[in-house]
């Protein structure tokens, strides 16, 4: 079996290219990505720097039987622009889909998220489904707003098709590989006042493992991917081991946020804190029928990054 990568230099496609190499089943891997990865690669994949969005991306592609597509702009630097951060979100997957067309891929597996759900509609809510209606792609969120366009263009371009697509939605990926977030958590503590909002974290193995399980069996269209449990971000401060938080109004939050995201290089768009106010959690039971289940809840997840 031979596994088309995308994203290979992210985190999520870094930690995917370690577990697919470990497959028997799996010959080789070829990986894409805008940036050489900094981590080591396994020996059965062989690294591509390519944009998604190249014409190249269909002969690169020739051959493979499995797409995974992991590419995509998570935290939006301000020196980026709209237009190119949309480009990779939006066109680099109508790129990839059809460039799975062109080559026959028997599988297209696709790294979406919890954030493709409606967030007005998702607010509040618990044990959010597949069923549940998607984004719009219209919300003040532009990664729900990518994750939700991304679907409906891999559902209209692969529907059709032989292909099967498989659709993931993770909720916050978290592990020994993004210890970063675990910086930005302490460096940006502070309490919404008035909020205590839900948070679910999803430990990296626990994500692999269901993509490894897409390549082994049958897994046509969209499965949660979410622990059993959440926790409260007051609980996440202490995990990480933030003593004192302060507590301030949400407006003071997104101004400080906007600042520092514009002017001073910070990865956090505002629309990150208003994320946190959806306060929405998911069920895994789909994912579950399959016999897939998650080694880690919450508090676990968030502690393997530490």
């Amino acid at each position: 079996m031979r596994v088309f990568l995308t994203g290979a230099s992210g985190y999520l496609g870094g930690v995917l290219a370690e577990h697919l190499a470990q497959m028997p089943e799996v010959t080789a891997i070829t990986g894409v990505g805008r940036t050489i990865p900094s981590n080591p690669l396994p020996s059965k994949l062989k690294f591509l720097q390519m944009d998604i969005c190249s014409p190249d991306l269909t002969c690169a592609m020739a051959g493979h039987e499995v797409i995974v597509h992991a590419a995509c702009v998570v935290l939006w630097s301000a020196k980026m622009s709209i237009t190119r951060r949309d480009d990779i979100n939006l066109n680099g997957a109508r790129n990839v889909a059809r460039a799975a067309l062109h080559s026959k891929a028997r599988r297209f597996v696709h790294a979406s998220s919890m954030a493709a759900y409606d967030p007005r509609l998702a607010r509040g809510r618990s044990g959010v489904g597949e069923d549940f209606p998607l984004g719009k792609g219209d919300s003040p969120f532009y990664y729900w707003n990518s994750k939700a366009v991304a679907e409906r263009t891999l559902k209209e371009i692969l529907g059709p098709s032989t292909t099967m697509l498989t659709i993931f939605r993770p909720i916050y990926i978290i592990g020994p590989r993004n210890s970063s977030t675990i910086r930005r958590y302490r460096e940006n503590a502070v309490n919404l006042l008035g909020h205590d909002a839900r948070r679910q974290f999803i430990q990296e193995e626990d994500v692999a493992a269901a993509f490894i399980q897409a390549l082994r069996i049958e897994m046509p269209g969209p499965f949660n991917i979410v622990p059993d449990d959440f926790i409260r971000m007051s609980d996440v401060w202490r995990t990480v081991g933030v003593k004192r938080v302060p507590t301030m109004p949400l407006w003071v939050v997104l101004l400080g946020t906007w600042i520092r995201w514009r002017y001073l290089g910070s990865p956090i768009h505002p629309s990150w804190v208003r994320d946190v106010l959806v306060d929405l959690t998911g069920t895994n039971a789909k994912l579950r029928a399959t016999g897939w289940r998650p080694r880690y809840g919450s508090a676990d997840a968030l502690g393997t990054a530490l």
